[in-house]
């Protein structure tokens, strides 16, 4: 059984890399797992310290993962209850001009929303890692490094939608697992490594169903969680209201800050067993190379 590594700025492994436990060398058998040190506060030994570490990632960097969701929540807020009325279906079959203003409204918070969405995620997994390896962490360096991962960012996230949602078009299954390829990996691939999606395959691949098994659960658990807010948001706001949509991106903030645990955490534990060699320490290093 694991435990989460103890507080503060002075734990094991917040600016050095831990000594694995005893019997993390591989046998040489090939697939054999290495084990991961219990000091670590982002790379897991096991599926209890995910969790810990899931969590005290949002309880570590609470205050400005919060902000940055508000910031979200504000401009989704904003923009749902903009863009909703002038794209809802009306009794007028061509009440919808895709061509016309319309059209150029979508397409604009469509953009406004990708934005706020990749600034967003690169500044959150330089702050969750920067946070857990014990570094000071200013906004000013959060958002240059959001803004120089962005064109990467917005890039990879794009192809990697459309072939999840080409992968769900042909039977489902390679959708699933091209979600959980990208789901897993993803962003830290492209904010860490500065790689490509087929980076994301290759670390997945090489650790597939302990990966599906994280993954699954942290699918359940927000479905679970937004059915609930959906109950909440319907029982407190009449639909189409502007209160609707405050009450919508307000109850999206916790899972948006969970979200970020998961990436980072999922993604440390790749990284580790890919080598044996790679911390938090390790990551936040690599964010400033």
């Amino acid at each position: 059984m694991s435990s989460p590594p103890p507080p503060g700025p002075e734990r094991p492994g917040s600016d050095w890399n831990p000594e694995p436990r005893p019997g993390a060398e591989r046998s040489g058998r090939p697939g054999d797992p290495l084990a991961a040190p219990l000091s670590d506060p982002l790379v897991p030994p096991d599926l209890r310290g995910w969790f810990d570490r899931v969590i005290a990632v949002v309880r570590r960097s609470l205050v400005p993962l919060l902000i940055i969701q508000v910031c979200v929540a504000a401009i989704s807020a904003l923009l749902s209850y903009t863009l909703t009325p002038a794209l809802a279906p009306g009794p007028d079959p061509g009440a919808f001009d895709p061509s016309g203003f319309d059209g150029m409204l979508a397409v604009l918070g469509l953009m406004i929303a990708i934005a706020v969405g990749v600034f967003a995620q690169g500044t959150s997994v330089y702050v969750a890692i920067q946070d857990a390896a014990g570094r000071q962490v200013t906004s000013q360096d959060a958002l240059r490094f959001a803004a120089g991962r962005a064109p990467a960012l917005v890039g990879w996230g794009l192809a990697a939608g459309m072939l999840t949602v080409f992968g769900f078009l042909m039977l489902i299954i390679p959708g699933l697992y091209l979600a959980i390829v990208f789901g897993a990996a993803l962003a830290g691939v492209v904010t860490v490594e500065r790689g490509t999606i087929v980076r994301c395959f290759e670390l997945v691949n090489a650790r597939f169903l302990p990966t599906v098994g994280r993954m699954v659960l942290a699918v359940a658990a927000g479905a679970l969680y937004a059915v609930l807010a959906g109950y909440v948001v319907g029982a407190l706001s009449s639909p189409g209201s502007f209160s609707e949509a405050v009450l919508q991106a307000v109850v999206e903030i916790p899972l948006g800050m969970a979200a970020v645990g998961v990436a980072v955490v999922t993604y440390a534990e790749l990284r580790f067993h890919e080598h044996g060699d790679v911390f938090t320490a390790t990551l936040a290093a690599e964010l400033t190379r």
